[in-house]
């Protein structure tokens, strides 16, 4: 039976009996009023009736007392009617019909002359059949349109609630039975109108079984994970797993377990720990064990474990109590660690390389430091070679001297200029560069270098990338590596020298050079000059790249050719690496960053002409004093008013007393706090039409943390000649 026939029903016999109770009540109270209204004939014949009869009968006018009695008889409800005297029926009319009777009696008392005479009693019987009889029809009446009305109010309230409540109870009913845990099943929807913002219960029961929806599939999914989780960590684990008696039985193992010692796991689970645990071990396992059955806290431990093949296998393992159906086992968790004993050897490696790239780092800071200091210097021995050699005759025997010295200053600068390439501070001119024709272009250099015995081959591949280098010293490097090749292969008897250059397109990613934390993954062109000379060993291979190092005899040369190299194409944005086995030969691989722009012309150089001059006033920021006097005797020789300072703080005084300055020829690195870009950057607060020259023994990339300062501000490196001097400062200037 439905929820919405019990409530029928239920309403059904409720109204029933409500209805029931209100007839029954309403039938009293009719009843009671027919009786009032008995009791009322009764009074009135009492009051209008008696008299008249009392006087017929005291006269005995019988025909009167008969159509008084048959008048009573005809009164609604009265029966029968009937005078008697001394219970003698002397006079009556009318038959007594019903089962249930009322009866009164009235006594005939006449009052004549003060005195009193009985001369009867009228008895007056009133039935109820009538009034049963109509309170019948009256109840048939009541019930049956009572029963019309429940009929039509529960048929009504039946549509209703199949409507609204009965057929939604289905489709909850059926959303509930159709429950799936494991499917995205959709959310229950009634088919009804309704008001979002004033939900009813059926709404309520709706969100109900949606959110039990959502709990039941998310406590699904969690324990089918939490399955999964489980059956994974023993079926599909990396690490072994086993379960064994406490007397080392094998019990059950996972396929890791097994494959660490190279058994199946039907194998192993005939067999014991102690048949797999070399004798050496056996104390220590009987330790484990006896430990842990005094509740004793295990930590991992390392040993080994017998392989199939007879080999030992370095694992880590952990022991601890599992209870399972009532009974303990040992658990067991164990760990190739082959590969981390590996690593730890790789781990230690890696960290004497990273050492030996330190200590790279460190020499080409202190290199570049020193060739800044020495650059100074240089500035000072150039500059004031070339002051007094203005001063002197041409024919004058000074002039040697002279010439001797400024010749030994350029060597200098020669020196200077190595350091930096390795320290990666020297001045680039980067073009986009067509390698093999490059490489062409020194084929006829390369075989008088090398000379006839040493054959030279170059291998090119298909749609070569291109590369934005700075020619010059890209032409230097290899040159330099054909160099070191060429010495290499003298002293190799009975074999045919042999110079490979190989220019190929390459790929590198984040795992090529996993052990250099400098290099950037992308695409490179790369270029490998090998030979088959005598090779290098390992430990010299560890220091080819520091500045000053050579196995060359004395005087044969610098030790700067690869630091050098090495400078050059880092400064470039690229990788040197270097493979060498004695007796075998060496291969240096230089990995250039692919350009992606087309190649430009090489610009011609400019002829020498005379030095510029001009009558500005300028500003020199120098600390060095000898370089600041030298620089300030120059600039005045090319006519220019100079102000001096030693420092930032001292300049800007200068730069706000003064109301003319146009051109401000600061170092980059300075003393007191103050760098030379922040000098220009507060300068051109005050004078923001100041032109700005930057000096430096570095290079332009010294400027290149300052964006501030603009792109157009320029840089003179030092040492630098007096007309570089003047060209620099009338190019900023006029800029």
């Amino acid at each position: 039976m439905t929820v919405a026939k019990k409530l029928i029903l239920s309403i059904v016999g409720f109204s029933l009996i409500v209805t029931l109770l209100s007839t029954g009540l309403q039938l009293y109270v009719d009843y009671l009023n027919n009786i009032e209204e008995i009791n009322a004939d009764f009074e009135d014949i009492q009051e209008t009736r008696l008299p008249n009869l009392t006087h017929n009968v005291w006269v005995l006018d019988e025909e009167q007392i008969i159509l008084h009695l048959k008048s009573l008889v005809n009164t609604d409800n009265i029966e029968f009617a009937t005078i008697s005297d001394d219970g003698t029926a002397r006079w009556n009319d009318g038959v007594i019909r019903s089962e249930r009777t009322i009866k009164k009696s009235f006594p005939l008392v006449l009052e004549n002359n003060g005195q009193s005479f009985n001369l009867g009693t009228l008895t007056v019987v009133a039935g109820l059949n009538q009034v049963f009889a109509n309170l019948q029809s009256r109840a048939i009446v009541i019930l049956g349109s009572n029963a019309v009305v429940i009929f039509l109010f529960a048929s009504f309230l039946l549509i209703i609630f199949q409507y609204q409540i009965s057929r939604h109870l289905l489709t909850l009913s059926n959303f509930a039975q159709n429950l799936k845990f494991d499917a995205n099943q959709p959310a229950l929807k009634l088919q009804r109108k309704n008001n979002p913002e004033n939900p009813d219960e059926l709404d309520d029961v709706v969100s109900a079984l949606n959110l039990m929806q959502r709990n039941i599939e998310k406590s699904y999914l969690a324990l089918r994970e939490s399955e999964e989780y489980n059956r994974m960590l023993f079926e599909k684990s990396p690490i072994g797993l086993a379960l064994k008696h406490t007397n080392g039985d094998f019990v059950d193992v996972n396929p890791a377990f097994a494959r660490i010692l190279g058994y199946s796991s039907e194998e192993l689970t005939k067999m014991s720990l102690w048949d797999v645990t070399p004798k050496d071990f056996y104390e220590q396992e009987s330790l484990q064990i006896r430990l842990l059955e005094r509740n004793k806290r295990l930590h991992p431990f390392e040993k080994e474990v017998i392989h199939k093949n007879g080999s030992l296998v370095p694992v880590q393992v952990w022991y601890f109590y599992l209870e399972r159906h009532s009974q303990k086992y040992i658990a067991t968790t164990m760990e190739d660690i082959s590969e981390r004993k590996k690593s730890e050897l790789a781990l230690a490696k890696s960290e004497e390389q990273l050492r030996q790239s330190e200590k790279m780092r460190a020499v080409g800071e202190l290199t570049g430091g020193v060739a800044h200091d020495f650059n100074n210097l240089l500035a000072v021995v150039l500059g004031n070679a070339e002051l007094l050699e203005e001063k002197l005759p041409d024919d004058a025997d000074e002039q040697s001297y002279l010439r001797t010295l400024m010749s030994a200053a350029a060597r200098g600068a020669e020196l200077t200029r190595r350091l930096l390439a390795f320290s990666r501070k020297q001045m680039l001119n980067p073009t986009v560069t067509d390698m093999p024709a490059l490489v062409d272009n020194m084929a006829g250099m390369l075989k008088r270098v090398l000379g006839e015995n040493i054959h030279v081959e170059t291998q090119y591949d298909n749609d070569l990338w291109k590369c934005k280098v700075d020619q010059g010293q890209l032409e230097n490097a290899i040159l330099n590596l054909a160099i070191n090749s060429r010495d290499s292969l003298q002293h190799v008897k009975g074999r045919a020298g042999r110079l490979t250059i190989v220019i190929s397109n390459t790929l590198v990613d984040e795992f090529t050079f996993e052990k250099e934390n400098d290099v950037t993954p992308g695409e490179y062109l790369l270029i490998s000059v090998s030979d088959n000379g005598q090779g290098m060993p390992r430990e010299i291979l560890d220091r080819v790249f520091e500045p000053f190092f050579t196995t060359k005899p004395v005087g044969e040369g610098t030790g700067l050719g690869l630091s050098m190299i090495y400078g050059f194409v880092k400064q470039s944005g690229g990788h040197v690496s270097i493979y060498s086995e004695e007796n075998i030969g060496t291969s240096v691989k230089l990995f250039l960053p692919r350009a992606n722009e087309d190649i430009v012309e090489k610009i011609d150089e400019m002829e020498e002409q005379q030095p510029q001059t001009g009558n500005e006033t300028i500003l020199v920021l120098e600390d060095d004093p000898d370089v600041r006097e030298l620089t300030v005797l120059q600039l005045k020789s090319l006519g220019y008013n100079v102000k001096q300072a030693h420092d930032g703080h001292s300049a800007l005084e200068v730069i706000n007393s003064e109301s003319k300055i146009d051109l401000l020829l600061s170092d980059v690195v300075l003393p007191g706090g103050l760098r030379g870009p922040e000098v220009a950057q507060k300068a051109r607060e005050i004078k923001p039409n100041l032109s700005v020259l930057f000096m430096s023994g570095y290079t332009q990339n010294a400027l290149d943390a300052h964006p501030e300062i603009g792109e157009s501000s320029l840089l003179l490196n030092k040492p630098f000649r007096k007309r570089e001097l003047a060209e620099k400062i009338r190019e900023a200037i006029e800029i």
